[in-house]
């Protein structure tokens, strides 16, 4: 399936500048969550690398092609290049409305966020789970020229396979239960619909104080390099 023909209008967001709690205690997050709250060491261990080439993938307004142009980098970094995936790190932060990309499937049909975000797949009907995670790929082939083989598949789950790492914004996560709750797509409060949220990330996502931060802090403290879609 082409990501690329997915058809998108979503509510507009501002882009991540803080961010909420990722935490799991009974306290109230805001939109602004302290270094006391953040699990640092947790994301030092995720994204600290000896790997030669990094890369930090700036995911904003939702466009799941981009997930087919980390794709490509792997495969080029491993296949054109050779170079060996224990040299290669990926991280993929998701901020405004790619958030999306790593909400589960019980979170996408609970609050019909294909409905309320404008999400419809290539044949024009609403998406109504997150099809953007699960694996593509048929058969056992690892041919990289296979279309429809693992190096080809382009799905979250697969890229994760390959090591690629998934950050999600909860500034973002924050909005997008106001936006929730403000459209009546629930009678929880914004603080139980991010709760909601938080717990129902796909395998493996993990939040952080500040999609966009995140991305600064990668870059700088890191040297990932930066790498976006258009």
């Amino acid at each position: 399936m082409q990501r690329s023909s997915f058809l998108i209008s979503a509510v507009p967001l501002a882009a991540c500048a803080t961010a909420a709690c990722a935490g799991t205690s009974g306290e109230t997050i805001g939109l602004v969550e302290t270094a006391a709250q953040f699990d640092r060491k947790a994301f030092e261990r995720a994204v600290a690398t000896g790997a030669q080439f990094r890369q930090v993938w700036d995911a904003g307004a939702i466009q799941p092609r981009m997930l087919g142009g980390v794709k490509n980098a792997l495969n080029g970094l491993a296949f054109g290049f050779d170079v060996a995936s224990s040299n290669i790190a990926v991280a993929f932060v998701t901020h405004n409305t790619s958030n999306l990309l790593l909400y589960d499937d019980s979170a996408w049909s609970t609050y019909l966020l294909g409905q309320l975000f404008g999400i419809k797949d290539p044949t024009g009907a609403v998406v109504q789970t997150n099809i953007f995670y699960p694996s593509h790929a048929t058969g056992s082939s690892k041919d990289p020229n296979d279309p429809h083989g693992f190096y080809q598949d382009a799905s979250i789950s697969t890229l994760q396979q390959r090591g690629v790492r998934f950050f999600v914004c909860n500034t973002a996560l924050i909005e997008h239960a106001e936006v929730i709750v403000n459209a009546g797509a629930s009678k929880q409060t914004v603080d139980e619909v991010a709760r909601a949220l938080r717990a129902h990330l796909v395998p493996g996502a993990m939040l952080v104080p500040s999609g966009v931060a995140a991305i600064t802090y990668l870059q700088s403290r890191h040297g990932y390099a930066y790498m976006t879609g258009s």
